[in-house]
């Protein structure tokens, strides 16, 4: 039918880079934005910043985690 990815056609390292990079990115940010938000939030909206403020913080975890765990493998296979 339609193939959309020849077989052919494999990933580069630097494809993986962008990759890991803007999704570490992304969630660094979206962490950062939902911490913010929490933080600011009024006093009626407790229980929602409580909630945005510990997903946010996961969020900003995980974006940290991915960086330190690609440039941890970069620096040890190359």
């Amino acid at each position: 039918m339609f193939d959309f990815f020849p077989p052919s056609k494999k990933p580069t390292p630097s494809e993986y880079a962008v990759l890991v990079v803007f999704s570490s990115a992304a969630c660094i940010v979206l962490g950062i934005i939902m911490l913010v938000v929490g933080f600011r939030a009024q006093a009626a909206h407790h229980g929602l910043a409580v909630a945005l403020e510990y997903k946010g913080a996961w969020c900003l975890g995980i974006g940290v985690a991915v960086a330190c765990a690609y440039w941890l493998y970069h620096r040890l296979v190359d």
